[in-house]
């Protein structure tokens, strides 16, 4: 009988020695805050502006997958340095999310966006 209560004693220690070295002790379950049903994955989409041999190009990538590429050398000198912005790249992340599929519909996007 002596053994099982020195191993609840020393049980019983430990768990509170646990709980004093967490940071944020929220909950003693995990599970309270955290629901699987309720995980939804969202997608990603960012912008990047690649320079190689000094040609530009910005690529619009949705989760790992290139969705759109716009070349530098389509665009003029002003609507390089509008892109090279963050006003710029939002521009870009907005109307991909509005659905502009053609260079040709950005560009004349963009020259309402500059006036």
């Amino acid at each position: 009988m002596s053994v099982s209560n020195e191993s609840t004693t020393n049980q019983t220690v430990n768990e509170e020695f646990k709980d004093q070295n967490i940071k944020y002790n929220l909950s003693k379950f995990e599970y309270d805050l955290y629901h699987d049903e309720d995980n939804i994955i969202e997608k990603i989409i960012r912008v990047k502006r690649i320079v190689v041999a000094g040609a530009e190009k910005w690529k619009i990538f949705e989760n790992t997958m290139t969705m759109i590429t716009i070349e530098g050398s389509k665009l003029s000198i002003k609507e390089k340095e509008f892109l090279r912005s963050a006003s710029g790249v939002n521009f870009l992340l907005t109307q991909y999310k509005n659905g502009i599929k053609s260079f040709t519909a950005l560009k004349a996007e963009m020259k309402k966006k500059l006036k």
